[in-house]
């Protein structure tokens, strides 16, 4: 560090006094940062209030920030250097002209508007926030006002001083965070034990983005990406912890299992998705960087979808604790742009949202939650206070870069979800940007209202700027402005008369005049990161004509009840909103989730009813089965009056029959037929061939035989046993895709806690001479059962059930032969697990090879 220099003029002086009794340090250079000597916010204003007594200048404390040295704080304060703009006076790029807003653009909508080819459509939408399991679940509770924060009994802490004070220790927190779905996603109990609960509850949240949209990742056929960060793991410590006591708990495990590295990759790996997979990081400003990345990529044509987010929950959820300096709320209240804002207040939570080229998805049939028209990410450098500290021209370039990319001037844009911490300092800072950005000398008929869902669900770091982004999002969708909480008077350091913001504190019904509804979001990042995006309401769907037409219901899950739950969520959903047009439900079921084994569907004439036999009334119409199987061969049943064109309109619909049979057919012919296991059996007209089929010897439960009299229920049947259907040809014009329930999850809880792990006892291993006994053959046994249901997290194993079967995979198997080879005198390859992958199996495989060991030899 260089040597200090000394005050030069007057103001300097005082201003070093200042300092040395506020940071109770002995001396001070002129050009040394206030930060970097020990200063942070609270002290800053104990600058301010003696600036003010010995000067007679109230600085806001922006300019403080601004001006964080002595010499260019006195040059400000004695006006021999004038107001620092936010922004250098560089030439600027030209904007491109905007369309004149008309009166009807709020509604005007359809696929004739004139949108751009830059335009990005939200699709998609997931989450979970304290108090929501989903976007519905938060929206309400944005709309109503529910402050979801968890506060607990108050604790003590000791001030530098040596007084002790009182503070609320306060989280946004989720419910049941450790609760997952293992089975559907093909983990075992263990693998699932050894994944950081953020990554779990992403990949959940993922899928849900995207079936939301109403697509299914596995039939979707062009590229699907993924931009996603998550926080810093907390459970890595928990397992290092449990790795001592623990010793199959692998630094592999810990490294895949809870780094970032592999948040993304985990879930384009179990939904296979093939475009690009980056793992984003930038602090709080995270999972809009991603939103931001994620439209770059569909635009230059990387993917055709692409999921953006982010997670941020730690286990096990210690609350941060209150120091005096520091960011977090004593009060336990998070208070945005007030007078009473104090700091901010931690919270869990996951959002992740699926986007799409906006022509296409218009083209498509997509619900489309809202528009992105521009996004733009920067970072504040070296121009602030310090590291931690945010800056102000930073984010003035970031919101105009991304108004210019969007193509909109500032006075257009009549919302702005701010990032908005509620810390004393930071919300005069960043509305002084906002104020500065917002400056287009356009005339405004009314305010441009400001919120932040901090107050709500507390500060949710890596997932700060999805959350921001959602609300904003169902805001231009819903045509309402929730209320931000905890607002009733200004932070009188906002200086609200130099720009055309109004925090909104009421359920505000949004209808700018002239205008469509427009929202500004942005994020800040620890570090200097900034990030911000404009969105815009969606395009009104064109109107149809009613559908009288008769519609089929699928609906599959991967167990029993999941089948149940979801069988119950859509006939909830059906009865909240009656309004619903039968065949985009029905079209966003048949091709818009994911197959599993256990189906049901109906065939149904309209919503209501849809209600009865959904709800069990019509037990007869609503058929199910647990036999869907792919790669069944199909054989046509063809009746003498059956004309070419019936038989040529079924393998229009996706069958591919490699055989034909008709009452001609012999018994030999049949019996050939039949020799296919499982083969389907599709009766065109009446061939009276399925009685014929049935009195073959070589019938089995396996096959099935339909008979089409109603086409619709023909195509039900041939789903359900696991049959492609091309759902397109079923309807007479492009069905839309519409928003429907969630996947049903059947969720457990994996959770490593600290303590010690109870260990599989090992079992004595034969000696290399003894001749194997019976007891020699159980202990060997029990110790293959004990190391499967270790590897794989199972209470007990089937000893005739395959490994891989019950959930592992050929990483899990090395690490049980590693295992193995340290109890027992044997060497195996990994073949071996795919030679004889029981427990019965393996032990016999085992015993083979030390029956073959040589005795060792005898002294």
């Amino acid at each position: 560090m260089s040597a200090r220099q000394p005050a030069a003029t007057e103001t300097e002086r005082i201003l070093a006094e200042i300092w040395c009794d506020v940071l109770e340090i002995d001396d001070v250079g002129v050009t040394d940062n206030f930060f970097e000597v020990g200063g942070y916010s609270m002290l800053m204003q104990m600058v301010r209030a003696q600036i003010e007594e010995r000067l007679g200048i109230r600085p806001t404390l922006p300019q403080l920030f601004i001006y964080s040295t002595i010499r260019s704080c006195a040059a400000f304060l004695d006006g021999s250097t004038p107001a620092q703009e936010p922004v250098a006076n560089a030439p600027e790029k030209p904007e491109k002209p905007e369309k004149p807003e008309k009166a009807e653009a709020a509604t005007s909508a359809g696929p004739e508007a004139d949108w751009r080819d830059t335009d990005i459509a939200v699709i998609g939408l997931a989450c979970r926030f304290a108090d929501a399991e989903d976007p519905d679940q938060f929206w309400d509770n944005l709309v109503s006002g529910v402050d979801s924060i968890s506060r607990f009994p108050k604790k003590s802490f000791v001030t530098p001083g040596g007084s002790t004070k009182e503070y609320v220790p306060a989280g946004g927190l989720l419910k049941t965070p450790e609760w997952f779905d293992a089975s559907y996603f093909g983990y075992t109990p263990r693998e699932a034990l050894l994944i950081d609960p953020q990554h779990r509850i992403l990949l959940e949240c993922s899928l849900e983005a995207i079936e939301g949209a109403g697509y299914d990742p596995d039939r979707f056929p062009g590229l699907i990406g993924i931009y996603a960060g998550s926080s810093l793991s907390t459970y890595t410590e928990t397992m290092r912890a449990r790795q001592q006591e623990d010793a199959t708990i692998t630094n592999w495990d810990i490294l895949t299992g809870t780094t970032s590295d592999y948040l993304a990759s985990r879930v384009a790996y179990k939904l296979g998705l093939r475009g690009p997979t980056t793992n984003v990081q930038a602090a709080c400003a995270t999972s809009l960087y991603a939103v931001h990345f994620a439209a770059r990529a569909l635009l230059s044509g990387e993917c055709d979808l692409a999921l953006a987010g982010g997670t941020s929950v730690r286990l096990p959820a210690a609350l941060d604790n209150y120091r005096v300096g520091g960011i977090t709320s004593p009060s336990g209240t998070c208070s945005p742009f007030d007078a009473a804002a104090d700091g901010v207040i931690g919270g869990q939570g996951c959002g992740m949202v699926l986007l799409k080229r906006l022509s296409e998805a218009i083209a498509d049939g997509d619900h489309i939650h809202a528009v992105l028209r521009g996004s733009a990410v920067n970072n504040d450098g070296r121009d602030r206070a310090g590291f931690t500290a945010p800056g102000v021209r930073g984010q003035v370039e970031v919101i105009k870069a991304a108004q210019q990319v969007a193509g909109v001037t500032p006075s257009s844009i009549t919302y702005v979800e701010a990032h908005g911490t509620g810390t004393r300092v930071g919300d005069p800072i960043e509305i002084a940007g906002l104020n500065h950005a917002f400056a287009d000398g356009e005339p405004r008929e009314q305010p441009c209202l400001l919120g932040s869902v901090k107050a709500n669900i507390g500060h949710t770091d890596a997932a700060a700027g999805i959350a921001g982004f959602i609300k904003a999002v169902l805001a231009v969708e819903h045509g309402v402005i929730p209320p931000s909480l905890n607002y009733s008077e200004p932070n009188p350091d906002i200086d609200f008369a130099a720009g055309p913001f109004a925090v909104v504190t009421e359920p505000t019904p949004w209808e700018p005049a002239g205008l469509p509804r427009r929202a500004g979001v942005t994020a800040r990042g620890l570090g200097g990161g900034n990030a911000h995006v404009v969105l815009e309401q969606p395009p009104a769907p064109q109107a149809r004509e009613h559908s009288t037409q008769d519609q089929v219901l699928v609906l599959s899950a991967h167990t029993p009840a999941a089948l149940d739950e979801l069988t119950e969520r859509i006939a909830g959903h059906l009865a909240d909103h009656p309004e619903s047009d039968l065949r985009d439900v029905a079209w966003t079921l048949q091709v818009g989730r994911r197959l599993h084994g256990y189906r049901r569907y109906a065939v149904v004439r309209d919503t209501q009813d849809a209600l009865r036999v959904l709800g069990g009334n019509e037990p007869g119409r609503l058929i199910s089965g647990d036999h869907a199987r792919d790669g069944r061969a199909v054989a046509l049943l063809v009746s003498e009056t059956a004309s070419w064109q019936e038989v040529q309109r079924w393998t229009e619909l996706g069958l591919k029959p490699d055989l034909t049979l008709t009452p001609d057919s012999s018994d030999a012919q049949l019996q050939d037929a039949l020799d296919t296991p499982g083969r389907v059996f599709l009766e065109i007209g009446d061939s009276r061939l399925p009685a014929r089929l049935r009195e073959q010897p070589q019938w089995t439960p396996d096959h099935v035989a339909i008979t089409v009299t109603d086409p619709l229920a023909a195509l039900g049947e041939l789903w359900l046993v696991g049959l492609p259907v091309d759902w397109a040809l079923v309807h007479a014009e492009q069905p839309r895709r519409v928003t429907l329930p969630s996947y049903p999850f059947q969720r457990q809880r994996y959770l490593l806690e600290a303590g010690p792990t109870a260990q599989p006892s090992a079992p004595t291993a034969p000696t290399a001479n003894a001749e194997p006994t019976a007891d020699a053959v159980v202990d060997t046994e029990q110790t293959v059962s004990r190391l499967f249901g270790q590897m794989l997290g199972l209470p007990s194993v089937d000893p005739d059930e395959s490994f891989f079967d019950l959930g592992g995979d050929s990483l899990v198997a090395h690490e049980l032969l590693g295992q193995l080879e340290q109890l027992l005198p044997v060497e195996m390859e990994i073949r071996a697990m795919y030679l004889a992958p029981s427990v019965r199996e393996l032990t016999a495989l085992i015993e083979e090879q030390m029956r073959d060991v040589p005795a060792a030899p005898r002294d």
